[in-house]
């Protein structure tokens, strides 16, 4: 007989069997990672990426993290694991628009723990002018400009081709709205639990 289910395997990422970083953290390279030997290894273009994305200032986001023995199946196979991982790091420049980017050893990053705190913003996205705004009054509808008034929005036509308001303001009254109790029941109560038992 044939089955009519398939065979669901379920696994998750965790930090300790992917290099120590998942996609989303934020980090910073270590103290002294320009002078590990993985540099001498690159060319100057990726040198000079890698440090302009430690002196932007922004907040450095990881964006992939690379197995050096990569599997099948794609990034949640549980095989998909080993001593060697690589880190895209991305400059996040805020509101989720992430810049330049480089691929590094895993070992010179750090992650930074901001749970459960909100992430930090960068000096360089911190306005340093002082902003005093001070408050004005805002005008009645009646007296802004007409064609760029938000009174404007509200209203339609209401025949005749003119535009009006319509019913769309609160009269600030009570209004009875027409009923009428349930015919042939005396007890309201009863008419009720008829229908809501």
């Amino acid at each position: 007989m044939k089955k009519r289910f398939i065979t669901l395997y379920e696994s998750w990422l965790k930090r300790s069997n992917h290099g120590g970083f998942l996609v989303g953290d934020i980090v910073k390279f270590v103290d002294g990672a320009l002078k590990n030997p993985f540099f001498k290894t690159q060319p100057d273009t990726v040198v000079q990426n890698i440090k302009s994305i430690i002196d932007s200032g922004y907040t450095l986001r990881v964006t992939n993290v690379v197995n050096k023995y990569p599997t099948v199946m794609g990034a949640g196979n549980p095989d998909d694991t080993g001593p060697e991982f690589t880190v895209e790091v991305s400059a996040d420049t805020g509101g989720g628009r992430l810049g330049d980017s480089a691929i590094v050893p895993a070992a010179l990053l750090t992650k930074i723990d901001t749970v459960p705190n909100l992430e930090p913003v960068p000096d360089k996205n911190k306005r340093k002018d002082k902003i005093n705004i001070k408050p004005v009054e805002v005008k009645d509808e009646a007296e802004e400009v007409p064609f760029y008034s938000p009174a404007r929005t509200r209203t339609s036509d209401i025949g005749g081709g003119k535009q009006g308001a319509g019913d769309r303001t609160l009269k600030n009254a009570n209004i009875s709205i027409p009923s009428s109790p349930a015919v042939n029941h005396k007890d309201p109560a009863s008419y009720t639990a008829a229908y809501l038992p």
